[in-house]
């Protein structure tokens, strides 16, 4: 009784795991949200339509405090309640069209404010960057101390309700953003590095400005873990130039010009800490769209003043936490110790140096399914890569359990690599669904593998 066979990547934070929130009055918005969701596949019931008023979206891109929790934060956070999928959503992405900063004092990102469930902050420790991230893994000084990579979902189960919301942007398409094409290409590139391991360098660049020497001393510590990880890195005073292996840069200076006939390998994460980066009304100094322009996969910038204040921007560990397997967001928010002024624009679930692996779903072959259903879901992986936990999802919905289990999700051990799902289809509306087993990697990186089906129900 075979279904389907299914080699894929083992990704970190899954396609199930993020709402996509969408600009219902813009065809960019839909249409960058529509590809990202195609990409990852990420389920129907997990992106919200909103409709923004144009005066939060046109330059200089800005809502205030009222305006975010009546357009953006209260319905989307309904719209989780009323759909049953809030126990299981991680992260928020943001597709173009959305407004980038709140007005408030200090200024916050939409990501900031977001990340802390729209509560504000003591404005000071904003200001002077003193707010602590529960998610940033150090260090936070020369001598600190640094913790291993994790993601969201381990975060989660520790954290609880303290848990913040991280969230990314696919991009930034306004006055001196990119144009939709380049956010789309830029998107394919993400969803093309999965799992390709790269053998490319990571560069950091010094110099005596200020925005440079106020994060050198992260440098060497994460070259270290990047050899042992087999990673090469370069720290250099020479910007790359004319390099066809750039998998990531960090540096610091107001203005650059990324291209210079150089090669940003799919999946790369480059950005240059600076003041305006993300203050894309003002032509001053290079804007992160620089870098995705040029080939990058994900940047970061500020969208107000920082004060070459490193906490505000992302630690150099973000490539240790990415080549240990995180996906992009996940290793944004581990490196950026107060992640409230800034703006993360690319793939958020991009993830070069994920695992593969092999899952096979059996007892699905009849045309239509009734009474109680016998699902098993086998996993092949790596030697020595153990897959411990199962969940099922349908149309997107965790699997509630049956009176007859009494493990998670409905799900019985068989034998090693293999869980059963009794699926009582009596308990669903006749009709076409969409099943989706999910396995989930032990470990502080706990990557996820998962493949779906759809299926129709048909009960007397």
């Amino acid at each position: 009784m075979f279904m389907a066979v299914v080699p894929a990547t083992a990704m970190a934070l899954g396609s199930h795991e993020v709402l996509v929130l969408v600009n219902g009055k813009l065809p960019d918005s839909l249409e960058i949200a529509g590809e990202f969701v195609k990409l990852r596949k990420v389920p129907e019931i997990n992106v919200v339509r909103l409709d923004l008023p144009a005066s939060v979206t046109e330059s200089p891109s800005e809502i205030s405090r009222e305006d975010f929790t009546k357009l953006i934060w209260a319905p989307a956070s309904q719209a989780m309640q009323k759909r049953g999928i809030e126990d299981h959503i991680l992260a928020w992405v943001y597709s173009v069209d959305f407004p980038i900063m709140i007005k408030t004092t200090p200024p916050i990102s939409i990501q900031g404010l977001t990340f802390l469930r729209n509560k504000l902050p003591d404005p000071k420790d904003v200001d002077s960057g003193a707010y602590s991230s529960p998610l940033f893994a150090g260090p936070d000084n020369p001598a600190g101390r640094a913790h291993f990579p994790q993601t969201f979902d381990v975060y989660h189960k520790w954290l609880g309700e303290e848990m913040p919301l991280p969230s990314m942007m696919l991009g930034y398409t306004g006055k001196g953003g990119n144009a939709k094409e380049t956010v789309l290409k830029c998107l394919k590139n993400g969803a093309t590095s999965d799992g390709t391991a790269p053998s490319g360098t990571v560069y950091f660049v010094t110099s005596e400005d200020v925005r440079s020497t106020c994060r050198q001393w992260q440098y060497p510590v994460a070259q270290m873990e990047l050899r042992v990880l087999g990673v090469e890195s370069v720290i250099s005073k020479e910007f790359p130039s004319t390099r066809r292996d750039i998998i990531g840069l960090m540096m610091g200076a107001a203005s650059v010009n990324p291209e210079q006939d150089n090669c940003y390998l799919p999946g790369c994460m480059a950005e240059h800490l600076t003041s305006a980066a993300a203050v894309f009304h003002s032509a001053n100094q290079t804007k992160l769209s620089a870098w995705i322009e040029a080939g990058a996969t994900a940047s970061a910038g500020t969208i107000t003043e920082p004060f070459s204040n490193w906490a505000k921007f992302p630690n150099a560990r973000f490539f240790v936490h990415y080549a240990s397997g995180c996906c992009i967001a996940e290793s944004f928010f581990q490196s950026i110790k107060c992640p409230l002024q800034i703006l993360i624009v690319g793939d958020p679930l991009a993830q070069p140096w994920a695992l593969k692996a092999e899952l096979t779903l059996h007892g699905l072959e009849k045309k239509a399914l009734s009474g109680t259903v016998s699902v098993r879901v086998e996993i092949k992986a790596e030697p020595g890569k153990h897959y411990s936990k199962f969940v099922f999802l349908l149309d997107g919905k965790v699997v509630p359990p049956s009176s007859r289990s009494q493990s998670e999700s409905e799900l019985r051990r068989t034998s090693g690599n293999e869980r059963t799902l009794e699926l009582d289809t009596t308990r669903c509306q006749n009709g076409a669904h969409t099943l989706r087993a999910v396995a989930y990697r032990t470990g502080l990186v706990r990557s996820q593998v998962f493949v779906e089906k759809k299926i129709v129900i048909s009960n007397q």
